[in-house]
């Protein structure tokens, strides 16, 4: 929203996932304590966000993107190092609650209920930050300081608070998301390795500045991998390379993207 190219996000969602392993174990555990470990995650990585934009980020707002980048870049090098050492090299697993490891018939094709629940949960919070946004002062107050710092600093608005809270935010975020994927992947300390690329992806699709046309480049690249997945095997994981260069080609600034953002990119 703020322009902010932040690959250490990658980092810090595999920080979650790593709390996760710590709170849950290796037992099944109950909604409460799932619930628990989600919390306790979210916290922690916010916690470690806010540290971070104070220390480091708040420094290059106002810089090109491509310092943000590299700065961001040695973040998560540095956190992927440190979880390391905290949490060891070996891979781990989180399971899920087991009222959740069973399986939903929707026109006859079985899912899995806890993909479902990763589904609902997404939309949940799509919906949260569209109202946060929109229906909110603090969302009015992010509008405007993403349009011009500069000028909503002039009409008296806390640029500072808000930027420092919209990054503890979305490093909240990142840490519940990172908990909630743990109960299906190898979970490691360079677990994000493996999400920021297609994150970033989504992003420059969707365009700089737009969580709206970061949802509908989200499904978009679901979507285009699925039916790779499926029909065209040869494709799968490269399908969001072909639409990024696909899109910026048809449209530079993404699909939804901020005509100023776009400009300073």
């Amino acid at each position: 929203m703020l322009g902010v190219l932040n690959f250490a996000h990658g980092s810090l969602f595999a920080v979650g996932a790593l709390v996760a392993t710590s709170v849950i174990g290796t037992v099944f555990p109950s909604i409460p304590v799932f619930i628990g470990a989600a919390l306790v995650g979210a916290v922690v990585v916010g916690v470690l966000g806010l540290v971070v934009e104070r220390t480091v980020v708040r420094r290059l707002y106002r810089g090109d993107h491509i310092t943000m980048l590299l700065a961001t870049f040695a973040i998560l090098l540095i956190v992927e190092g440190a979880s390391e050492l905290l949490w060891g090299d070996s891979p781990a697993t989180v399971n899920q609650p087991k009222v959740l490891s069973g399986n939903v018939h929707v026109l006859g094709a079985a899912l899995p209920a806890y993909s479902i629940l990763l589904v609902v949960i997404g939309a949940v919070f799509a919906v949260g930050l569209f109202l946060l946004l929109n229906r909110s002062r603090f969302g009015r107050d992010i509008k405007a300081i993403a349009q011009d710092q500069v000028m909503g600093e002039a009409v008296g608005l806390n640029t500072k608070r808000v930027m420092f809270l919209v990054f503890g935010l979305g490093s909240a975020l990142a840490g519940l998301a990172g908990v909630l994927i743990a109960p299906t992947v190898s979970v490691s300390a360079n677990l994000g390795d493996s999400y920021i690329l297609e994150s970033f992806a989504v992003v420059i699709i969707g365009g700089l500045g737009s969580i709206t046309g970061s949802l509908i480049s989200s499904i978009l690249v679901g979507v285009t991998e699925a039916l790779a997945v499926a029909y065209f095997p040869f494709l799968s994981g490269f399908t969001f390379y072909i639409l990024v260069a696909v899109v910026l080609l048809v449209r530079p600034r993404g699909l939804l993207g901020n005509a100023r953002i776009g400009a300073a990119a």
